[in-house]
């Protein structure tokens, strides 16, 4: 993904821009680390999202409220590309509501070539702005340890 004219529908947002991970790894590390703190189901280590970041697996965006991570999924019986937002992270907790700039996320999934735009997250508040603001719930997944 390269960085175009993404443009945001508040104009006071300052879009995230495409960031090396490489840059800013301290920074990138220790929200990841919340994220997995908050959310134990996570089964993977901030080492892994830098490697997929370095290897153009995921894609970095930082702003000065945050950052997300994204990552292309492929349908294998389609071949549907969505653009899954992995992680979103902002410094001040509730300062930032990243889902309110619909026209900059779906601009980017556009730009990357991708059908559907998907956020996956245990955090119930973020439902009614989800819904507020033109995305549909698909799914909720529960999971038992057998």
């Amino acid at each position: 993904m390269d960085q175009k004219s993404i443009i945001s529908d508040d104009s006071s947002f300052i879009p995230p821009q495409l960031t090396d991970i490489r840059d800013c790894w301290d920074t990138i590390k220790h929200g990841i680390k919340h994220i997995l703190e908050d959310d134990p189901g996570l089964t993977f280590r901030p080492e892994d999202v830098y490697s997929d970041c370095v290897n153009e697996k995921a894609f970095l965006y930082t702003s000065s409220v945050g950052f997300i991570v994204f990552v292309v999924q492929v349908d294998e019986f389609t071949k549907d590309r969505t653009l899954l937002i992995w992680l979103g992270y902002t410094y001040i907790k509730g300062d930032h509501r990243w889902v309110t700039h619909k026209e900059w996320f779906s601009n980017l999934a556009k730009e990357a070539g991708c059908r559907y735009l998907e956020q996956r997250s245990i955090v119930k508040e973020l439902e009614p702005y989800y819904l507020k603001n033109g995305w549909d719930l698909s799914t909720r997944v529960y999971i038992k340890e057998v």
